[in-house]
């Protein structure tokens, strides 16, 4: 009898145990497919597509930097003339 004692003492702790388990199953399923599954197509491209404009954006900024080519200040007192 001391066997089955054990054993049904055991069975209180694998039924927490599987809870506990498929609690933490559910949690990490909930982060890793997050809010962003219900977007439709239509809408997933339109995000890409800002996406990419804004990069195109950044990549003309960037390349202005690179080469000095970028607009005056306004607080200087001397305004020089480049073409804009």
């Amino acid at each position: 009898m001391r066997l089955a004692d054990d054993i049904l003492g055991t069975g209180i702790k694998v039924k927490t145990m599987k809870k506990f388990l498929l609690w933490l199953v559910l949690c990490l399923g909930s982060l890793l497919a997050g809010c962003g599954t219900l977007d439709s197509y239509s809408e997933r491209e339109q995000r890409y597509n800002s996406w990419g404009d804004l990069n195109a954006r950044q990549f003309v900024d960037d390349w202005d930097y690179f080469w000095l080519v970028e607009r005056n200040s306004r607080l200087s007192q001397w305004h020089a003339y480049i073409g804009y």
